[in-house]
């Protein structure tokens, strides 16, 4: 789940900001991770889950955090990732980074309107999940509805967006998991084994490395929380304190909740847009209350709509910030009086349509892996700029005061971004292989052509788009 907070300004005086205690930073760090749109999918690897992430949470999501928080107290000003690969690596790069993470939530866009439509279907019957239309008709809906809402501009998400978050995500993780830990206390089967020897991995082909690589795209986002660490109380202790407890939940509740669908609905059956839902459908029916299934679906439901209603307009605001510098055609930069980059947000939903659309030819499953590994590999790129700009500039601009900086002096740089670089290089290059996944059907054939001229495509973009300016 991706939470976005944007600073604003009044007639060029910047807004004083409160300062934010340890444990707010590190529920705020965690909120931005965890979410219902991947524990279907990391489930299916049963307990072995464990290990994939922790192997990924200290090779990626720490370094992430902790680049994150030295570049975001460096400079806390618009732009985000933006600013800090056009201080260190010059504007085409800079342009190449904010392309790739509004490219990377584009493409997985589809993939939370798929929970949506999903939850929708609960609602009311199940069976309308597995209908194309009826996932194609609510997905548009709530796409179109959050793309036009949000011509007034971005604002502070408020109370209210903070609320449909809780209640539409934690609320049925924290419930999934307890009705997983009643289901075997009761004695009941588990559909994986729980040896604790299934922990570690049986990895004998590089396409079951393939495979659990989408956990990369399960631990992103830590990056847009980073102009609130500037706000700690104190940085150089609070942060990297902040990250330890936010690594600890989001292990926690990732692995649990995902764990918790793997435990009550086996592997071949497993809808990666309804997993969460399955376990409350099989469940709550046990229990005699199967009358609660509408209600844990439309907590679901409101949840995701928030969570699409800032994804919306938040990374075409950075896009806003590069058109500033005149790096985007002159047609992307018109805005709306209320300064939405009005048509960015309408290619963006144009686009989504149209990947929806063929959501209805092809099987959701495949559609939802590839889209998945897709979005993964760009944001990878974006990620790989991100380490290389925080090395890049401790050297080339040291007297920028920053509040915080990665521990361990330029070993500790080293150690810590050079991780997370080789991490992102080594993570884009495997996920060109076809995965091996039992519960989803890929075409070996198709797949790394696709994957291949879908990756091109987007990075060969924008290179294409600068030299036009």
């Amino acid at each position: 789940m991706l939470i976005v907070h944007y600073d604003t300004e009044v007639e060029g005086i910047p807004r004083k900001q409160k300062t934010i205690s340890l444990f707010m930073l590190a529920m705020m760090n965690t909120a931005v991770v965890v979410g219902l749109e991947g524990l279907p999918e990391v489930g299916s690897f049963g307990l072995s889950l464990v290990f994939y992430y922790a192997i990924f949470t200290l090779i990626y999501f720490l370094p992430v955090g902790l680049v994150a928080a030295e570049l975001g107290v460096g400079w806390p000003g618009e732009g985000g990732v933006y600013r800090w690969v056009k201080e260190a690596l010059g504007e085409r790069m800079a342009f190449l980074a904010i392309w790739c993470q509004w490219l990377q939530i584009l493409v997985w866009y589809p993939t939370v309107l798929a929970v949506c439509a999903v939850s929708t279907a609960y609602i009311f019957d199940p069976a309308f999940g597995e209908k194309a239309w009826f996932v194609l008709i609510v997905s548009l809906g709530v796409f179109w509805f959050a793309t036009i809402i949000n011509f007034k501009g971005i604002h502070e998400s408020g109370w209210m967006t903070s609320f449909l978050l809780i209640v539409g995500t934690l609320f049925p993780v924290l419930a999934a998991i307890g009705l997983a830990g009643w289901w075997l206390l009761d004695g009941r089967p588990s559909a994986i084994s729980l040896d604790i020897k299934e922990i570690i991995p049986d990895i004998s082909s590089v396409g079951q490395v393939v495979g659990v690589l989408a956990i990369f795209s399960f631990l992103s986002g830590l990056e847009v929380n980073s102009v609130h660490f500037r706000n700690a109380k104190n940085p150089q202790r609070d942060i990297p304190r902040s990250l330890l407890i936010s690594g600890v939940l989001v292990l926690a509740v990732s692995i649990l909740g995902a764990l918790s669908v793997a435990v009550l609905v086996p592997v071949d059956s497993i809808n990666l847009a309804a997993g969460t839902l399955q376990v409350f459908d099989k469940v709550l029916n046990v229990l005699g209350v199967g009358w609660l299934l509408p209600i844990v679906a439309g907590c679901a439901l409101l949840g995701m709509v928030g969570h699409i209603m800032i994804w919306v307009i938040g990374p075409t605001e950075s896009l806003r910030v590069a058109a500033n510098d005149g790096l985007i055609p002159k047609t992307f930069q018109k805005m709306t009086k209320g300064g939405a980059p009005k048509n960015v947000m309408l290619l963006q939903a144009v686009i989504v349509s149209i990947i929806c659309l063929l959501g209805m030819l092809i099987d959701l499953n495949s559609v939802f892996y590839v889209l998945t590994m897709v979005s993964a590999q760009i944001y990878l790129v974006m990620y790989a700029l991100m380490f290389v700009s925080v090395i890049v500039l401790r050297f080339t601009k040291p007297e920028i005061e920053r509040s915080f900086r990665i521990p361990g002096g330029k070993t500790g740089l080293w150690l810590v971004a050079g991780t997370g670089l080789l991490a992102s290089v080594l993570g884009i290059c495997f996920m060109f292989v076809p995965p091996e996944m039992s519960n989803v059907t890929i075409n070996a054939t198709w797949f790394t052509p696709i994957i291949l001229l879908a990756f091109t495509s987007i990075i060969v973009t924008p290179f294409i788009l600068y030299k036009k300016m």
